[in-house]
């Protein structure tokens, strides 16, 4: 998405989950992340929670370019599934469509971060365990370092900045950098949930 006059940035913070069903494949130990996207050729990963098992925190927060329209817009979301981490392929827990005028308040000013618990349906399409999630709309200006991508991780634009500072102390040309494995597009992603119920 190219920056346009009154294009603002959407935050979602994928904070935690509880009661995570464990995928019937054989995980010792129950590692996730969580894979995010409004555009479906540009998804972002979280860094894997090592400890939490069924009751995960990722903490993680990511920026999404948006215009006006979309946050008016009553059918606006984005989509979220939760991998566990497997020892030949990472294995599908849930996924979760959340709508942002489900999350974002009408009343508190937009800088204020909204919260909500979602459930996460199974591939069986039944119902087990809750995602927690924040959001807040920010104007762009407060992230100057970001540029020609239409999403990115916190954690990754801070990399890039401080990547960024370090050239220009060193007296160094400015050029692109690039983004780290967790932002890129998935071509190292799950590209599709595997067949476990």
């Amino acid at each position: 998405m190219v920056s346009s006059p009154g294009t603002k940035v959407l935050e979602i913070n994928l904070i935690s989950a509880q009661d995570l069903q464990r995928p019937k494949a054989s995980v010792r130990r129950l590692k996730t992340y969580v894979v995010i996207w409004m555009d479906p050729s540009y998804k972002l990963r979280t860094q894997v929670d090592q400890i939490g098992g069924n009751n995960p925190t990722w903490n993680d927060r990511f920026l999404f370019r948006v215009t006006p329209e979309y946050l008016a817009s009553v059918t606006s979301g984005f989509s979220v599934a939760i991998f566990a981490v497997g020892t030949f392929r990472d294995h599908l827990v849930g996924t979760v469509r959340i709508l942002v005028s489900n999350i974002l308040s009408t009343v508190e000013p937009a800088m204020k971060p909204c919260f909500s618990a979602v459930q996460v349906r199974r591939q069986s399409g039944r119902f087990q365990g809750v995602l927690n999630v924040g959001a807040r709309v920010v104007d762009e200006f407060y992230f100057p370092a970001w540029h020609k991508v239409p999403a990115i991780g916190l954690h990754d634009l801070m990399l890039k900045v401080e990547k960024q500072r370090r050239r220009n102390k060193l007296g160094l040309s400015s050029g692109e950098n690039s983004l780290s494995e967790s932002s890129k597009t998935t071509s190292s992603l799950p590209s599709s949930p595997d067949d476990d119920r």
